[in-house]
């Protein structure tokens, strides 16, 4: 009787235990990045409500990599393909497990009322074989019906950590993953 009692007290610590480490990780990439507020470092929050312009920036320090222009032009053609609704151009710059994970209808409903801008790629991080980290900043409006649920509103403020791979010799952008994007109403 008691081995089932002590198992399952040790059941409900390890759960407490992870908790606590999940959200000592979530504080941790906060604090890594800092308090940015409302606007992005490096990009200046547009007046009119706006996502700002669509055209995809490089910070100096992103400018610096050997294949700055040739991420910077994927990256553009994502958010292109985002803010038209085209589903076969996001699909050509998604990597294989991305595109397989939205369908077309999935993916038209995501950016039914979305637009991307005012992005700037602050580095670019080589993580072997042909494979980036990409640190960057963007604004996206969108309905709020449509927006994440925990932030309701007509416009955030995105910091996103994405994957950038290479496959079958192109470069592809990987959805980013859970735990990756920091999202501030602005």
């Amino acid at each position: 009787m008691t081995v089932p009692i002590v198992l399952v007290v040790v059941l409900v610590v390890l759960g407490a235990v992870a908790a606590g480490l999940a959200g000592r990780a979530s504080g941790t990439a906060r604090d890594a990045l800092g308090d940015t507020g409302p606007a992005l470092a490096g990009v200046a929050l547009p007046d009119d409500g706006s996502a700002g312009p669509p055209t995809v920036a490089l910070s100096p320090s992103a400018a610096q990599s050997p294949r700055a222009n040739e991420i910077r032009d994927l990256v553009q053609r994502q958010v292109d393909a985002r803010n038209s609704g085209n589903y076969e151009g996001w699909v050509a710059t998604s990597s294989a497990t991305s595109a397989a994970s939205v369908s077309s209808a999935q993916f038209a409903d995501r950016n039914r009322t979305v637009k991307v801008g005012s992005v700037i790629l602050r580095r670019i991080d080589p993580v072997g074989d042909d494979e980036y980290v990409v640190p960057m900043g963007m604004i996206t409006t969108q309905d709020p019906a449509a927006a994440p649920r925990d932030v309701p509103v007509p416009r955030l403020c995105w910091q996103v950590a994405t994957t950038v791979v290479t496959e079958r010799g192109t470069l592809r952008i990987v959805d980013p993953m859970a735990g990756s994007s920091l999202r501030t109403p602005c």
